[in-house]
């Protein structure tokens, strides 16, 4: 048996675009894999090279750039800096449904969540039995789910509830699903992690392939994240993803150094060959440099968090300064004089992004520990210790549970700083309100970003609203 798999990849959103007159079109798919054509799933080999076309797709704008404007320009980390209407909307909180980076970013994980999709339909009808002898399918099974969840846990920390969609639609009502609960889609994105958990593969050289560690990781994330926080089960998951392999890289700076690719300490990463390779980071050029005014501008608050800790070694292989004065634009927050530039990014087009680092879920396990109880500060007092002392820091002042919440924010911020993460952080425990609506400038004066309940995820596109009646 043959089974010839094509994609939607091409076709724009998930939920799609039906113009009038064309729905015979609707359902034409065109390839995954635009480099290869066809694929042709009666062997392993085909089973791989779909499972690649996944890989492949997520080299999108969400995962090269959005990711740190959604959690870092929208947090207190970074201002939009540059003139693109978009990310001002997003940092000032006057997001509206037809702000450009909310609809392809929802474009962006629904395609995502596509391709995995068509693994998880199709590769179980391969019929090539190398694929079972050397447990490859559920390897590639796991894989799949593992990113479908991944996908699902952005879409619901961005935009709250949305549609689940768990197979290729076959027909326009099925393009056309009504939201699904909070509680629906966290159990599915629960569901194909702990699928992923026990299925796809250990820790290997090449951190961009999705493992038990990714899967762990996320884990111990989702439930930190979910409404109600499962803390037992955050340090669980930390504790299965610890066991995986992985350790500190020794220094914090050469986390950021291109010979350091897949450390240690990495998880989950985007692979980067640069432009002459298979793909080229992209983001680097639009954060770093001079001649116009760059995207993510350092903010006043996070450059006083550093220096208010002393923290030198992560503020300074974070944050570069450049004088830029005789460039032809203004700023509101920063002198041109001294004006700062994120430097977590540093290859050019070969920077690798991470997605899961070990840092994260060690700060997370001392997370679960401080919320275990009124004592369990002490044991994350340890965590958080480990963490400093990389960076030269004597160890947290925090002496009780309260004490300890505050110093695990400020530390996540200064180990994470343009990782994607602050935003998040920041909703999961509750405090996106208070420290946004106190942020003030350099100068001391307030911001009044006047942040409301309403205003803490994304609105659905405005597009996606007109196609999907059921989503209104």
């Amino acid at each position: 048996m043959n089974l010839k798999i094509y994609s939607l990849i091409a076709a724009g959103a998930f939920l799609f675009t039906i113009q009038t007159g064309c729905k015979k079109d609707f359902l034409k798919k065109d390839p995954i894999d635009k480099i290869t054509g066809d694929i042709v799933l009666s062997n392993a080999e085909g089973a791989n090279k779909l499972m690649k076309g996944v890989y492949d797709g997520m080299y999108n704008d969400y995962h090269i750039w959005d990711f740190m404007t959604n959690g870092d320009v929208t947090s207190d980390n970074a201002y939009a800096g540059g003139d693109n209407p978009a990310n001002i909307q997003i940092d000032l909180f006057t997001t509206n449904s037809t702000n450009g980076n909310v609809d392809r970013d929802w474009t962006a994980l629904y395609k995502d969540i596509k391709n995995a999709n068509e693994i998880l339909e199709n590769i179980p009808k391969v019929p090539d039995p190398s694929l079972d002898a050397s447990g490859r399918r559920n390897q590639i099974l796991g894989e799949a789910s593992g990113i479908r969840a991944y996908m699902y846990f952005n879409l619901v920390r961005l935009y709250g509830a949305v549609p689940l969609i768990l197979k290729t639609p076959s027909n326009l009502t099925e393009t056309q699903q009504p939201k699904a609960t909070i509680d629906q889609l966290y159990a599915q994105i629960i569901k194909d992690l702990e699928f992923a958990a026990a299925n796809a593969g250990a820790t290997a050289a090449n951190k961009g392939i999705f493992t038990k560690g990714a899967a762990n990781g996320l884990l111990a994330k989702v439930y930190a994240s979910k409404p109600s926080p499962d803390w037992a089960k955050v340090l669980q998951y930390c504790d299965a993803t610890i066991a995986g392999g992985y350790s500190l890289f020794f220094d914090f700076n050469g986390l950021f150094d291109i010979a350091n690719k897949n450390n240690s300490e990495s998880i989950w990463e985007l692979q980067f060959q640069g432009n002459g390779g298979e793909h080229g980071n992209w983001m680097p050029g639009i954060i770093t440099g001079t001649g116009w005014k760059r995207f993510n501008t350092p903010s006043n608050d996070l450059v006083k968090a550093y220096d208010d800790e002393g923290d030198l070694i992560r503020k300074n292989s974070s944050i570069l300064f450049k004088n830029v004065s005789t460039d032809g634009w203004s700023d509101s927050y920063w002198s041109k004089a001294n004006y700062p530039f994120i430097n977590k990014y540093r290859a050019d087009d070969k920077s690798d992004n991470y997605i899961l680092r070990l840092a994260d879920i060690l700060l997370l396990k001392a997370e679960a520990l401080n919320e275990a109880g009124t004592s369990g500060w002490a044991q994350s007092k340890i965590i958080v210790d480990q963490i400093r002392a990389r960076v030269k820091l004597a160890g947290t002042p925090a002496a009780d549970q309260a004490a300890m919440r505050l110093a695990l924010e400020k530390e996540r911020r200064l180990e994470l700083a343009f990782e994607g993460h602050r935003w998040f952080d920041l909703l999961r425990t509750n405090r996106a309100i208070t420290v946004m609506n106190a942020q003030l400038d350099g100068k001391g004066t307030p911001l009044n970003y006047n942040v409301t309940p309403a205003k803490l995820l994304f609105p659905i596109p405005q597009k996606e609203i007109d196609r999907n009646p059921n989503i209104r």
